[in-house]
């Protein structure tokens, strides 16, 4: 597999970072603006008689995940490329800088995680905290499941700011499931994917 490096210019005070992503990956904007293009193509895909379902549920999806984007200080959002049914891989990796209560620091932070999330560290280090973020969402002809994780790392020089990174695998939805091995093999890429962040100094 061939990796390439997407670096994240500092940005609200914080330092850059690089990431290395698969070949055939992208990192856009906390916009979405990037995600546009990619979606009108999808959406020409659909049998006419859906499509305006279809196209009503992403606006709103698109709208509402905007919205988080600006409370949550998302700076990147990374995914697949895949333009075509075929093509399309069920997964995202979105990263934010998390801060601590006024007074608090990352390591509080991370001790509630451990605490209430069950995280635990990732890499051999123990820098890099890693919990699972299952979560199952009712929707009007049924349920959609979603597996994922969070982690969370520290940012050189702010100790009350982490960078976190949050995974989401389309596990399920419409009668159809994700065969676990192909869940596994998503998964450990995201954190594949996050294990390789290197801050940029200077």
């Amino acid at each position: 597999m061939s990796l390439r490096a997407e670096l994240v210019g500092a940005s609200g005070g914080m330092p850059s970072f690089a990431v290395l992503l698969p070949a055939g990956w992208e990192a856009t904007e906390a916009s979405f603006s990037g995600l546009r293009p990619r979606v009108d193509a999808m959406l020409d895909l659909f049998p006419v008689a859906n499509c305006a379902v279809v196209r009503t549920r992403l606006e709103e999806m698109m709208a509402s995940a905007r919205a988080e984007a600006s409370r949550a200080e998302i700076v990147r959002v990374f995914a697949p490329t895949g333009s075509t049914p075929e093509d399309y891989v069920p997964v995202s990796l979105v990263a934010s800088w998390l801060r601590a209560p006024a007074g608090g620091s990352l390591q509080d932070l991370g001790g509630g995680l451990i605490s209430n999330r069950g995280a635990a560290p990732m890499d051999q280090g123990g820098t890099i905290l890693r919990w699972t973020m299952d979560q199952t969402t009712s929707v009007e002809d049924g349920e959609v499941e979603i597996a994922g994780a969070g982690y969370l790392l520290p940012v050189p020089g702010h100790p009350a700011v982490g960078l976190m990174f949050r995974s989401q695998i389309l596990r399920g939805a419409g009668g159809s499931t994700l065969p676990e091995e192909g869940e596994q093999a998503l998964s450990l890429l995201c954190d594949a994917i996050v294990a390789s962040v290197r801050w940029r100094h200077g």
